[in-house]
């Protein structure tokens, strides 16, 4: 994306990787839906002196915050209007829906890019590459990108399926562009990437699929 502008909360937090225990534990409540999830399956935001909110990625930020559940019914409802319910308790400026969905999208992509980067060494890259990892023992994570080609979509869904069959686990994010993919890893060209899952790919995973969700907002929109 042009011209992205730089989080100066997730600047501070691309250095710290660790989840506080509690985080997945306690509960907090959508400010939109008011549903209740556990925090660390939702998006913290966080209002700044001047009452811009910012994203809060990996719950470090100081100070209170609230909550996002990030299903795609809050995000299609975010608008000025919600966040002026916000005035109860935050000197929050408005409006800023529309350059906070910005906000929110590019925090995302930042964090989706770091954390690939992170685990560039251990990812089995290409299609021959990630089908012969699926053979293997262990859980697997597929991104396969959002513009793949069917052909290859339909090899490695119907690879996840059968080692699902057979009591492997596996499961597939398809919400990156090859063009992103691949300039990550330096390829000319990028459309399935393989890696063993762990709790940065968990992180990795949840990432993906917010911003597929702030994706399909945009398509609606």
């Amino acid at each position: 994306m042009a011209g992205l502008t730089t989080d100066p909360l997730l600047e501070r937090q691309a250095q710290s990787e660790q989840v506080v225990p509690s985080v997945q534990a306690v509960e907090r409540q959508c400010f939109i839906c008011r549903s209740s999830l556990p925090k660390g399956e939702m998006l913290r935001l966080v209002v700044d002196e001047s009452g811009v909110i910012w994203t809060d990625l990996l719950h470090k930020a100081g100070g209170r915050g609230f909550y996002l559940c990030m299903e795609s019914k809050c995000l299609k409802s975010l608008n000025d209007k919600r966040l002026g319910v916000l005035k109860k308790n935050f000197a929050v400026v408005l409006p800023q829906a529309v350059s906070l969905l910005t906000r929110i999208e590019e925090a995302l992509l930042m964090q989706i890019r770091q954390r690939l980067l992170q685990l560039k060494a251990e990812a089995c890259m290409g299609r021959d590459a990630v089908m012969h990892q699926m053979w293997k023992r262990g859980h697997l994570l597929i991104l396969l990108a959002d513009d793949a080609g069917e052909a290859l979509r339909r090899q490695v869904v119907d690879a996840v399926q059968k080692r699902q069959e057979s009591g492997q686990c596996a499961s597939i994010c398809h919400t990156l562009p090859t063009e992103m993919m691949a300039n990550i890893f330096e390829r000319d060209t990028l459309s399935v990437i393989g890696l063993k899952v762990s709790k940065q790919t968990e992180k990795l995973k949840k990432h993906c699929v917010w911003y597929g969700c702030m994706k399909k907002n945009q398509e609606l929109r």
